[in-house]
């Protein structure tokens, strides 16, 4: 089964969403809340996404009260009022853009599941909502946020987990670095959230968690060596580079390699840019052109890519 021959609104719902679609940029801000709260009293899912959405995007911090009364009146019914949360999934996102400080709401918000029937079985599409409150939460100042958003951490879905490792990492600088570290060393099926644990522990105690993210360079799983080299690198800090440099010659596989290699590009710095000029004058031609494509996305740096051309002329077999 599929949600298909939802989406589609009937005509009064258009003709909502047509006058939505029509507000002019410089609508005054009066007139621009009236039609907004209008549209948030809307029964079809479409037209309050949209309304959410704009809300948000027009920082009408004044429309805070119709866009939770609108989410609580749609998680009755919710598979019927809602199919897939697009409506609510846009009230969330624009509560956390307009700053929203309610942490009941917040609460609530990281504990909803809207299971919806799928082909085999059913799904649960309230992801973004658990996400987006959980950031929510983090940004409300509540006290015992990092707490309350561990839980996350062991959610079914991915997307929730990785959501969840942002959010903590905007709470309480200790007890997030705390946090994060035990969600490494118990691991997750899923590498990438691993990986958001690398970058979060690197923004928010980087002097601690560098040695602690090196370290996983060391690690047999390439996945996770990947993952930490990818955070030493987009952190771009000047010491972050030394393990990056140190781990090539234990690294030996080509994939590992290449890790190092994006890792590098990430860094910016100039050493690390050296590095990967020295690799495409002297290593194998499939590692040379990996630094060639990682250092592309730097075209217009004139000098870096006059340098990688003659890095490459200066090679014994061309690439």
């Amino acid at each position: 089964m599929t949600h298909g021959a939802r989406q589609s609104p009937d005509a009064k719902a258009q003709a909502a969403l047509d006058v939505l679609n029509a507000l002019h940029p410089i609508t005054p801000r009066s007139a621009l809340i009236e039609a907004l709260k209008k549209a948030l009293a809307e029964r079809h899912f479409m037209v309050v996404a949209r309304a959410a959405t704009l809300s948000g995007e027009k920082l009408l911090h004044e429309l805070i009260p119709e866009l939770k009364s609108a989410y609580a009146r749609l998680v009755h019914d919710p598979v019927k009022r809602d199919p897939l949360c697009k409506a609510k999934n846009a009230i969330t996102r624009a509560l956390v853009t307009l700053e929203c400080v309610d942490v009941g709401f917040y609460q609530a918000g990281i504990l909803y599941r809207q299971l919806e029937p799928v082909w085999g079985g059913r799904a649960d599409t309230a992801t973004d909502i658990r996400s987006s409150c959980a950031m929510g939460l983090a940004a409300s100042g509540h006290l015992r946020a990092v707490a309350e958003l561990t839980g996350l951490l062991a959610d079914p879905e991915v997307e929730v987990r990785c959501g969840a490792v942002r959010a903590v990492s905007c709470g309480n600088a200790f007890e997030a670095e705390a946090v994060l570290r035990l969600k490494v060393q118990v691991g997750d099926v899923e590498p990438q959230v691993i990986g958001e644990c690398f970058g979060a522990l690197l923004a928010i105690a980087p002097e601690h968690s560098l040695p602690f993210v090196a370290a996983y360079l060391k690690q047999k799983d390439e996945s996770l060596q990947e993952y930490a080299a990818l955070a030493l690198g987009e952190s771009r800090r000047p010491e972050a580079f030394k393990p990056l440099h140190d781990a090539w010659d234990d690294l030996v596989s080509p994939e590992a390699r290449g890790a190092l290699i994006r890792a590098a590009a990430l860094h910016r710095s100039q050493a690390a840019f050296e590095w990967l000029l020295t690799i495409i004058e002297t290593a194998t031609a499939k590692l040379a052109t990996a630094a060639v494509d990682a250092l592309a996305v730097y075209e217009r740096n004139t000098q870096l890519i006059e340098q990688v051309k003659a890095a490459k002329a200066r090679r014994k077999d061309p690439i």
